[in-house]
């Protein structure tokens, strides 16, 4: 169809663009403002209107809007030749793409663009000199608003606000701001999911048990838009996925996890993932649901069985099995026997770094019986135990204090700033000689601002460090951390040797590591201080046989 001048060969599509993103926040914007502008235009043109396509909530930035697409899909249809738009930012922000449209794809396509604010017509005008420079400026206006939006939010974060859609699972919002309320319903569901897996139950094994038990999934639950207008025959199923981000999200513990994410531009929606250190943590911004202590030893235990599925027949020992030498996890294996007698099952200990074919490491080889090495290692633990609820060191104060610190972030903050002491006391000495060794005539001055100029370099890195530590050892609360690990652990250690019940949860509670070396020796590591102390050698784990 060949463009003329004549009105009544027209058919206009009036497009209606509104969005918070692009700071269209003033009533003149509004979709009813801007349909009573383009309709009144069209009548008084004595143009036809073929159809309206409103993108309510669709930032000008770039084009992935669905009535726009329709809009287009009607152009190629030949439905319509002529797009009327209340300005050039209502068609898009992106000078680029909007460019684009105006001057090769609308010609291209036979259709007379219109934006009536801005005095474009396409017809009229063919060149359209002003509208690159009109585009440029929807465009920068987009950017520092987007960048504006953006400044606003990161201080509100820091502030305590919580930006959610949707409360986590578990909480309810209380208001605008992001306060949460503990939904007993919900949170007895993740207090489940947590136990189960301290009692040495896998991610996929509590996804089964709660889909087994009928409990509704989290998206069902809190009636997400997307999960309950797309139901399927799997959104009714737990996934492991969703119970590892469950026992990993920090909000349970009272915390306020944001900037995980963030738009790679402000022209895509598409997020990247940010480093840990720059997210926004707002500390005891809600009551927590589990309990601090739980949720570290379970930190540890996703650590630990990382890309791992645990299965029924997981081992005690699972995951915190080393090989002394190459420092490599060890592998359980299981091997069933078919006899006339009936199966019989054998699990042996080995060293994969041994046991590779083609590696850049090489080992020792080693087939340990596993049923043998648990028996040995839980009496071992025993006896360790034993040995300390009946030594002074279980009620005398000094002695807990030190596996108090051990256990804490102060534990950890104190031997951060024991190390730089000595780091920084080493430097210190270096320069000391380097200077004794010019004024002696041993050292030339180049050499000697050469060597101390280093010197002095990483001494100042140090110092930096060492402030940054003390500060935070000075910021450190310890609100009852130590009577609860104090408590926490003389009931785990009296719960186990009054039954002799051995289980994930407690064994993790107990033990950070055990090695084991080319002669089958090994040795056990705790989590606390003073067990250390008293001990932990297995000597001469038994070998597997007839494998």
């Amino acid at each position: 169809m060949n463009i003329k001048e004549n009105n009544q060969e027209y058919n206009a599509a009036i497009y209606i663009r509104l969005s918070k993103e692009d700071g269209d926040r003033e009533e003149s914007e509004s979709v009813t403002n801007q349909r009573k502008i383009l309709k009144a235009f069209a009548k008084e043109n004595k143009y036809k209107i073929y159809d309206e396509y409103v993108d309510d909530g669709y930032t000008g930035t770039n084009f992935n809007r669905p009535n726009f697409k329709r809009m287009i899909k009607d152009i190629e249809h030949k439905k319509v030749n002529m797009v009327i738009t209340k300005s050039l930012s209502r068609l898009g922000r992106d000078y680029i793409e909007t460019g684009r449209y105006i001057e090769t794809y609308f010609p291209e396509n036979e259709v007379r663009y219109i934006a009536i604010l801005d005095d474009v017509d396409t017809y009229l005008d063919r060149n359209c000199d002003t509208v690159a420079f009109k585009n440029i400026m929807n465009d920068y206006y987009a950017k520092e608003t987007s960048k504006n939006i953006k400044k606003t939010k990161n201080k509100k974060k820091l502030e305590g606000f919580y930006y959610t859609s949707y409360a986590p699972f578990g909480y309810k919002k209380v208001s605008k701001s992001g306060n949460l309320e503990i939904d007993e319903v919900q949170a007895e569901i993740v207090r489940k999911i947590f136990n189960l897996f301290l009692e040495g139950k896998g991610t996929y094994q509590i996804a089964r048990i709660l889909t087994e038990e009928g409990i509704q999934t989290p998206g069902l639950q809190m009636k997400m838009t997307g999960v309950v207008n797309n139901i399927t025959n799997t959104t009714d199923k737990w996934n492991h996925n969703t119970i590892r981000r469950i026992l990993s999200n920090q909000i349970y513990i009272g915390n306020c996890v944001q900037n995980k994410k963030k738009k790679i531009s402000y022209k895509s929606k598409k997020m990247i993932a940010l480093p840990e250190e720059e997210h926004t943590i707002t500390k005891n911004h809600h009551k927590p649901i589990i309990p601090i202590d739980k949720w570290e030893l379970v930190q540890k235990m996703l650590k630990i069985h990382k890309n791992a599925k645990i299965r029924d027949t997981d081992v005690l020992f699972k995951g915190l099995l080393y090989c002394t030498h190459c420092n490599n996890r060890l592998s359980i294996r299981t091997k069933v026997d078919h006899n006339k007698s009936g199966d019989v099952t054998r699990r042996y200990i080995l060293c994969n770094t041994a046991n590779k074919k083609f590696s850049n490491k090489s080992c020792y080889k080693r087939y340990i019986n596993y049923d043998i090495f648990e028996e040995q290692a839980i009496s071992k633990i025993s006896e360790i135990l034993e040995l300390y609820i009946n030594s002074n060191a279980f009620k005398n104060e000094d002695a807990l204090q030190k596996i108090l610190e051990s256990q804490s972030n102060k534990g950890n903050i104190l031997r951060k700033i024991e190390k730089l002491n000595k780091d920084l006391e080493k430097v210190n000495k270096k320069v000391t000689t380097l200077y004794n060794d010019k004024l002696n005539g041993l050292l030339e001055e180049q050499d000697f601002k050469l060597f101390s100029e280093n010197l002095i370099t990483e001494r100042h890195r140090i110092e930096k460090i060492l402030n940054e530590t003390q500060r935070e050892l000075d910021n450190y609360e310890d609100d009852g951390i130590s009577n609860r690990i104090k408590s926490d652990m003389q009931k785990v250690i009296k719960k186990l040797l009054k039954n002799k019940e051995f289980n994930k949860e407690t064994i993790n509670q107990l033990v950070n590591r055990i090695e084991i070396d080319k002669d089958n020796n090994a040795v056990i590591y705790f989590n606390f201080y003073e067990l250390n102390c008293l001990g932990g050698q297995i000597e001469n784990v038994k070998q597997a046989s007839n494998l």
